[in-house]
This record gives structure tokens, C-alpha cells and sequence, in this order.
């Protein structure tokens, strides 16, 4: 349902005097759903009178519903940014939020911020903290972790899934021709027909073992914003439980595949790596390109509903968006061909820096040994952390882990000293079980710049490893220089060897 005319309670928001607060510089921002207010210190979000079938506010008391669930559900996420739930009272000619009148309308009230601290316009202002990408992995992977699992046995997430898959693609098709090609949706349509009959056993076990929780379902940049410089998330779906009662990987598959429609695949794969490694959730991989396929049509749909309320003149901006995000769905689904990158040397030597810079040209998944150890720690409470036991199990958890990624079709940036010739040929051992090409890098570098390198990032503070100067002593004290052939030594951490085009 269209609308070419503001609701005359709406327009009233316009008006200073509409509001029991100082509101100068009165904003509204407009989406296919609501009308938001940005006045004073507050954000009045209203929910439009719309029925698009899969979101129903067509009615007053679905309004006020659905208002509630989002202040209760985003509540969750972040208490200080969602105060109320208030009517809008009619009294003649006047509308106001306190009475009295008939309530004609609800609205959400909530505490305003800067729309130049929305991730996307710190990407678009080049002003983005890459750092921010590790803090929002450690709050969504706590926030899976607390969230509500779903206790129906009659959910079946998967006949859901495949449901909102065709319904995008049936949104999209009205569409063809001027918008997105025909065959586009078709090869999209069979791959992903294809993929879900031969991932059935995978999306049934995912409900088994309660992955699928009460999750935020619209994890976008556009819905991350920066609080006190930490990033907070809101904005999560409220008005259908089906899209967010979801497999947690399906939650995450948003913000990778929107990092991916921003042209900042090494975002994601930071974000990604960093989930994975206080998840633990190595086994979701496997569904994750069929997620990422979803919300990439998710976005597509949206910009088909966004271009159908638009006058014909102003609707090509959001036919690009349906192009782009079909044409990112088509990538999702190409066969994968991963490979397995091994960086190793002596603590302080870059190995984690080396890793950032290669995971989004290489689109691979970080594994890193300090994460690891320190995820499975609590399983060995009474081994030493950087004791000979503790090491065997930190490096099978490593591997463990590369196996299941690499099966799942990525590729596999490893992050460790591997100082022992065993660890190096189980390197090689995996990639040769794994039937992917190895690339083994060896961080060639003085045993004086390793001693500033940690004593620098211990004054920081923000580095996981916890390798200090003993541990470094220790490691040179009995160090090698590997000698098998294969390994390619680096004197830097500054340039990853390989461009995107892939090896050299």
C-alpha cells in the first residue's frame, strides 16, 4: 500500500509546539514502514498504516501491538535508547502526546542520536574504527548466547526459511526486465532449491542443538550505531516472529553480507572470524552461504517495496539497489574453492596484523591460537595456559575448527607460533586431507622489535594474546628457523603476500 499524502497527525510532528520539549531542527526520516522524528533530545518513530502480508499495521491496535514489541524486544539490545510507548491524543484540530483526546495513533519514544554515528555513515565519512568490528562480535555472540532459544517443537525454521526465500524472489520477479533479469532469478531460484534439499539434515540439526533463538533479525549496518564509542545495536524486527526467531548464523549472514554490499569484505570477515572465535559456532559455515544469499534478497526485496511507493522520476536509485543485491546473491551462490593460509613465528612477530589485512581479500575466516585457548580454557581449568598440554589442545581446536570452515567452502587464514615441527606438518596434513592449496608464511623478524612489539601492545591493552616477555624469552630460547621447503619467509607484516586476485 502506497502513500502519496502524509496523515494529518503526522504532519503535525512537524510543529515545535506538537512536542512537551525544546524540539528546534525538527527531521523526519521516511522508510517503507515508518516515519521517524528526530526533535530535541528524542526519535518519535511511527509505524505507517501498511499490510505488506509479511508486516501488518494496518490497524490501530496492531499499531500499539507491535509498538510495544519493540520497545520490549529492543530493550534487550539496548535499555538506555528505548524510553516509551506513547499515544498521540486528538483534540479538534490539535494533536499532542499528552491529552486530552481520542488516541488516534502510537509512536515509540526514544533517546536521539547522531545519525553521523550510524555505522554507514562512519563507512561513507571514512571515519570507520575497524576495531569496532571485534567489539561487535564479542556483543552479538553474548546476545546469541542469552537469547531465548525457541522451545516449539512446531517451529521448522527451515520450511520458514525456504517460505521468505521465494517470497523475495516473487517480489522480485514483478519486477523483471527493467529491474533484474529473468534468468537471474531463475539460476538463484534452482541453486537455492538445490542447496536446501542437500543442507536439510544441517538445518534440522541446527534446531537440535538450539541454535535457533529469539535473534535481532535485521543486523545492518544501518541499525548499529555508536554509543558512549561503543557500538549498540537496535531497530530488531519486532512485527513478525518468524524473521527473527532464526538460526543465529542466519543473523550474523546480514552484517557479512552487508559489509560485502559496502565493498568491505574485510569487515566481515573480521566480524565473522572474531563471532566464531566466542561462539565456538564453526559448524553454522555450512549454512551460511545460503543465509547470505537470503539476505541479500532480503535487501533486494526492500528495494523493490521502497521503489513502488516512489514517484516513477525517483525510483532509479532503488532499482540499482535491487540489481546490486541480486547480483550479490548470484556471487553467494558460484562454487567455492578455499584455500588454507598458515602464518606463523615468534610471539610479537604480526602474525594477527598479517591476518587482518589478508581475510578480506581472501575472503577466509581467521583462526587464531590465543582465541582459541582462551575459548576452551575453561574445559582444562587445571592446565597451565602456555603449558605443553594446554598447547596439544589449543592446536587441535584450531585444526578442528579449519576442518570444519574449509568443508564449508571458506578459506582459512591459521594465526599461530607453530614453533614445533609437529604443528607444521599438521598444517600440512590438513591441507592435503582438505584438498586445498597451502600457503605458509613465516614471520621472519628481530628478537628486538618482537620485545618493543609486546611491550607496546601490553600499554594498549587490546591485544587477546597474553604472551609476554617471559614467554617470548622462552621462545627464543630454544627457537628454530623452520626448514621445510614451502615456507615463505616475510621480514613484514605490513603487506599480505597475496593481491585479490588470489596466489601469485
Amino acid at each position: 500500500m502506497a502513500y502519496s499524502k502524509t496523515p494529518t497527525h503526522i504532519r503535525a510532528f512537524y510543529q515545535p509546539e506538537t512536542y512537551p520539549h525544546p524540539a528546534k531542527h525538527i527531521e523526519m526520516i521516511q522508510t517503507h514502514a515508518s516515519w521517524v522524528f528526530l526533535s530535541g533530545d528524542y526519535a518519535y518513530k511511527f509505524k505507517k498504516p501498511v499490510n505488506f502480508g509479511f508486516m501488518d499495521f494496518s490497524t490501530l491496535a496492531k499499531r500499539k501491538y507491535y509498538c510495544e514489541q519493540e520497545l520490549k524486544l529492543n530493550r534487550r539490545l539496548a535499555p538506555a535508547l528505548y524510553l516509551d510507548v506513547l499515544p498521540i491524543y486528538r483534540n479538534g484540530d490539535i494533536y499532542n502526546l499528552s491529552g486530552p483526546g481520542d488516541i488516534v495513533d502510537y509512536c515509540l519514544k526514544m533517546v536521539r542520536f547522531r545519525q553521523s554515528d550510524l555505522f554507514d555513515q562512519k563507512l561513507l565519512q571514512d571515519e570507520f574504527d575497524p576495531q569496532w568490528m571485534d567489539q561487535l562480535a564479542k556483543y552479538v555472540a553474548g546476545f546469541h548466547d542469552q537469547a531465548d532459544i525457541n522451545i516449539d517443537t512446531g517451529f521448522d525454521h527451515t520450511s520458514l526459511l525456504a517460505s521468505h526465500i521465494q517470497d523475495n524472489l516473487d517480489i522480485a520477479s514483478e519486477h523483471t526486465g527493467f529491474a533484474i533479469e529473468p534468468k537471474t532469478l531463475q539460476s538463484l531460484s534452482v541453486f537455492i532449491n538445490t542447496e536446501l534439499a542437500a543442507k536439510q539434515n544441517v538445518l534440522k540439526q541446527r534446531q537440535t542443538e538450539l541454535h535457533i533463538r529469539h535473534c535481532h533479525g535485521d543486523l545492518h549496518f544501518r541499525n548499529i550505531t555508536l554509543v558512549d564509542d561503543k557500538p549498540v545495536l537496535f531497530d530488531c524486527i519486532e512485527f513478525n516472529d518468524a524473521y527473527r526467531i532464526i538460526d543465529t548464523m542466519n543473523d550474523v549472514a546480514f552484517l557479512v553480507m552487508d559489509c560485502d554490499a559496502h565493498m568491505h569484505p574485510d569487515l566481515g570477515m573480521r566480524f565473522l572470524s572474531r563471532y566464531l572465535e566466542y561462539s565456538g559456532d564453526y559448524t553454522g559455515l555450512a549454512l551460511l552461504p545460503l543465509y547470505l544469499i537470503y539476505r541479500a534478497s532480503v535487501r533486494g526485496k526492500v528495494a523493490c517495496i521502497l521503489a513502488d511507493e516512489l514517484p516513477t522520476e525517483q525510483q532509479q536509485p532503488q532499482w540499482h539497489e535491487v540489481q546490486k543485491y541480486f547480483a550479490l546473491a548470484t556471487i553467494y551462490a558460484k562454487p567455492a574453492k578455499p584455500a588454507l593460509f598458515a602464518i606463523g613465528g615468534l610471539s610479537g612477530s604480526g602474525k594477527s596484523h598479517l591476518a587482518l589485512l589478508g581475510c578480506g581479500p581472501q575472503r577466509a575466516v581467521i583462526i587464531r591460537s590465543d582465541a582459541t585457548r582462551k575459548r576452551i580454557a575453561p574445559d582444562y581449568p587445571d592446565l597451565e595456559q602456555y603449558g605443553r598440554n594446554m598447547h596439544i589442545h589449543t592446536y587441535n581446536g584450531m585444526f578442528d575448527a579449519a576442518r570444519t570452515a574449509l568443508k564449508a567452502g571458506f578459506s582459512v587464514i591459521l594465526d599461530a607460533t607453530f614453533l614445533h615441527p609437529d604443528s607444521r606438518n599438521q598444517v600440512s596434513e590438513l591441507a592435503s586431507a582438505c584438498n586445498v592449496l597451502l600457503h605458509f608464511y613465516w614471520l621472519d623478524i628481530d628478537p628486538e622489535t618482537l620485545k618493543n612489539n609486546i611491550i607496546r601492545r601490553q600499554q594498549t591493552g587490546h591485544d587477546i594474546s597474553d604472551a609476554d616477555l617471559d614467554v617470548l624469552n622462552r621462545q627464543l630460547t630454544g627457537y628454530r628457523r623452520p626448514e621445510e621447503s614451502g615456507i615463505r619467509f616475510l621480514t613484514s607484516s605490513e603487506t599480505f603476500p597475496f593481491s585479490t586476485t588470489g596466489p601469485d
